[in-house]
C-alpha cells in the first residue's frame, strides 16, 4: 500500500500546524458577539485568524515562488475579501503538505534532493522550518521530530477511544481500510473534538463544559432540520419552543466555558507576578553584593589550575 504511516503522520501535523499556528478568531479584542463560532452553515472549530500582517508575510513569499498565484490572489483580495481568505487557507495548506511530502519522499530515496524547494511560510530555523531543529528532512533532530508526532498522533487517538469511541473505531478502520481517506477524516476529527482534547489536558473542567457544548450543538442541528422539514406551524412552533431551551442552555455554558478560561488566565497571571517579585528580588541582592562576588571570581580564575578532561 502506497500510504505510509509517514505519510499519515504529516497529515496530523499539518492539521495541528493550521490549528495551533495561529491567534483564534474569538480572541479578537473588539469580539462581542458570543455566537461568533456558532453559525450554522459556517466553519466551526476555532479557524485561526489571517491577521494583514500575517497575510502580507505570505504574499510576499508568495510572490517568491510562485508570482502567477500571488497576482491571482492579489485580484481576488479586491474583488472578494472572504473568499480570498478561504484561498490563502487553501494555498498554505498545499504548501506545507508538499514540503512535508517532500520530505518523506526524501527520506525514502525518491525525492528530489535538500534545497530543491522552498516552503514559503515557515521562516528559516522556525521549528519545523528549514534548518530548524526538530525538521523532519534530516538534521539531528529527524528522528526526535517524527517521535514527538508520532506520539501526538497516538495520544489524541488514545483520548478519542476513552471519550468518543465510535469515532476512533471509524477512524481505525479508515486507517486499515482506505488510508488516503484516513488523513481527510482525522483533520475533520481534529476540528471538532482538537478543542476539547487539548483542554482535557490543560483544564478538564473547560474539556466538560465543551462536551456538553458538543452535544447541544448537535441536538441544535437535528432541531433545524426538523424545523425546515415541519409540515405544519403547530409542529414548526413545538420545535422552536424546543430550540429556545437548546440556545439558552448553551448560553450558559459558553459563559461557564469563559468564566473557566478567565480563572485559568487568572491563576497563570498571578503566577507570572510572583516570578516577577522573586525575579526583582534576585536582581536587587545582585546588586548589594556586585563587589564581593567580583572579588571572589577573580580570585577564583587567579588560583585555578589545570586538570585533566576526562571528556
Amino acid at each position: 500500500m502506497k500510504t505510509t504511516y509517514g505519510a499519515i503522520l504529516v497529515s496530523v501535523m499539518v492539521a495541528l500546524m493550521l490549528f495551533t499556528a495561529l491567534p483564534c478568531r474569538a480572541m479578537e479584542k473588539n469580539e462581542e458577539n458570543i455566537w461568533r463560532e456558532d453559525n450554522p452553515g459556517q466553519r466551526r472549530g476555532g479557524r485561526p485568524e489571517l491577521t494583514n500582517e500575517v497575510i502580507e508575510r505570505i504574499m510576499a513569499r508568495l510572490e517568491k515562488i510562485n508570482p502567477k498565484k500571488a497576482e491571482e490572489l492579489a485580484r481576488l483580495r479586491e474583488k472578494d475579501p472572504e473568499k480570498f481568505k478561504a484561498e490563502l487557507r487553501k494555498t498554505v495548506r498545499e504548501q506545507i503538505e508538499k514540503r512535508f511530502e517532500g520530505r518523506m519522499e526524501r527520506r525514502d530515496g525518491r525525492g528530489p534532493r535538500r534545497g530543491e524547494q522552498e516552503m514559503p511560510f515557515i521562516r528559516p530555523g522556525e521549528r519545523g522550518g528549514p534548518g530548524g531543529f526538530g525538521e523532519p528532512g534530516g538534521g539531528p533532530g529527524r528522528e526526535i521530530f517524527r517521535d514527538r508526532l508520532r506520539e501526538k498522533h497516538d495520544e489524541y487517538l488514545k483520548w478519542l477511544e476513552e471519550n468518543y469511541p465510535d469515532e476512533a473505531e471509524k477512524l481505525a478502520e479508515l486507517k486499515e481500510k482506505k488510508p488516503e481517506l484516513y488523513m481527510r477524516q482525522i483533520r475533520l476529527s481534529l476540528k471538532k473534538y482538537g478543542r476539547i482534547a487539548r483542554a482535557a489536558k490543560e483544564n478538564p473542567e473547560l474539556a466538560e463544559a465543551l462536551k456538553k457544548d458538543l452535544k447541544l450543538k448537535e441536538k441544535r442541528d437535528e432541531l433545524l432540520r426538523k424545523i425546515r422539514a415541519a409540515s405544519n406551524d403547530d409542529e414548526k412552533k413545538e420545535l422552536i419552543e424546543d430550540l429556545k431551551g437548546i440556545v439558552s442552555s448553551r448560553f450558559d455554558l459558553i459563559v461557564k466555558q469563559k468564566q473557566t478560561e478567565y480563572e485559568q488566565l487568572r491563576k497563570k497571571l498571578d503566577e507570572l507576578k510572583e516570578q516577577v517579585k522573586q525575579r526583582r528580588a534576585e536582581v536587587e541582592k545582585w546588586k548589594d553584593v556586585k563587589n564581593e562576588k567580583v572579588k571572589t571570581r577573580i580570585e577564583e580564575l587567579i588560583s585555578q589550575t589545570e586538570k585533566f578532561n576526562w571528556y
